[in-house]
């Protein structure tokens, strides 16, 4: 799967961008890409094509050197660069300038007897599907990391998170949807799919909420008939914040009281120890968009200690699907470990958002 290059997605071209590429087959011209993003999906898409992607040309750096074998150079280097017979599509959506096309006129003007195709952003939606952007970095970084990916693979506890993790990566491989089973959002942090049990509920349970957002996850986990001892529901967006405190005024007054909100940001020197004030935290969750190692870190002695179930999105940073699994896996022994995908929020094309990872004491599981 690390290795595909196919594009999932299906493009047809017409009118311009046609008479571009078939130009450049007629001359078995050398193709140069211009841009920024997509480079993943315009590479293999003009391979598709029959065309010679020779060279991609960037103004920012990249983490990665070549593209599906067609090596990356600045524009520096283009200048010094004598490969005859060139013909170059240019992105123009990725220039870093106010005027794209100022830039082309007294800057460019030795491409012009080579040809070249702007494509602008019309064009472009008839080139490049309007799904997500294709993620080059998180494709390079995966594809790096492929020990990992089997290690990972391997300590999961089921064939359910395995499907999930390898649907996951292949929704960002070929740049295709998540084909892997979703599972609604309201279960998120409580259940698998159809209501599965992943971990024991406690009645007492004592409960570190980071991302409580408006209040749903608390309103669906009290929506269950669960009956916690306490939770502690942090929020770091002030509107969110305002919000989270205006709906819990919607709650019953005792159901109210067992609620603490927290308007603060998360990092490693959170004091949670005097936040709990000798409460044992026994259910963690995280959905605070990349900060969720930094939660981890600064909560490893309370982990070690108290042992609680934790669910942790795992989605947001490219280094997240590795890095979440692995500082959990060095600090619980005798855990288990599943991944969870659940259905992400309207308008999420790849629909590859929602990725959970659980991490259950041996003695809250119902596989021991």
């Amino acid at each position: 799967m690390l290795d595909d290059t196919r594009v999932e997605e299906n493009h047809e071209i017409t009118g311009n961008i046609l008479l571009s590429v078939s130009r450049a087959i007629i001359s078995k011209a050398n193709v140069y890409l211009w841009a920024e993003k997509d480079l993943h999906l315009y590479v293999r898409l003009f391979k598709s094509w029959g065309l010679h992607v020779h060279r991609v040309v960037c103004f920012l750096p990249k983490d990665f050197k070549n593209v599906d074998g067609a090596e990356i150079i600045s524009t520096a280097e283009l200048f010094q660069d004598a490969t005859p017979n060139k013909f170059f599509f240019v992105d123009v959506c990725s220039y870093p300038m106010e005027n794209p096309a100022a830039f082309w006129n007294e800057q460019m003007k030795f491409l012009s007897p080579l040809g070249a195709h702007f494509i602008d952003a019309a064009g472009r939606d008839s080139l490049v599907s309007n799904m997500e952007a294709f993620d080059s970095e998180k494709l390079f970084y995966y594809q790096s990391h492929k020990k990992d990916f089997m290690e990972l693979f391997d300590s999961l506890a089921d064939e359910t998170s395995r499907r999930a993790l390898y649907f996951y990566v292949e929704s960002f491989v070929r740049n295709c949807v998540y084909r892997g089973e979703q599972n609604q959002t309201r279960l998120k942090y409580f259940f698998g799919g159809k209501y599965e049990r992943l971990y024991k509920h406690l009645d007492g349970e004592c409960w570190i909420n980071c991302g409580a957002s408006i209040g749903d996850t608390i309103f669906a986990y009290l929506s269950w008939g669960f009956s916690p001892k306490k939770i502690y529901a942090f929020e770091s967006d002030k509107n969110s914040f305002n919000a989270l405190t205006k709906n819990l005024l919607l709650l019953p007054t005792e159901k109210r009281a067992l609620v603490e909100p927290l308007n603060e940001f998360i990092s490693e020197a959170t004091d949670f120890e005097k936040i709990l004030a000798g409460n044992k935290c026994t259910l963690l969750n995280a959905d605070i968009e990349g900060a969720e190692l930094n939660l981890l870190r600064a909560t490893k002695k309370i982990i070690q200690a108290d042992r609680p179930v934790i669910a942790i999105c795992v989605y947001h940073f490219k280094e997240d699907i590795l890095s979440v699994p692995q500082f959990l896996q060095s600090i619980c022994p005798n855990y288990i470990f599943y991944l969870r995908k659940y259905t992400p929020y309207f308008g999420y094309l790849k629909k590859n958002g929602e990725l959970v990872f659980y991490a259950v004491p041996v003695e809250r599981s119902y596989r021991s």
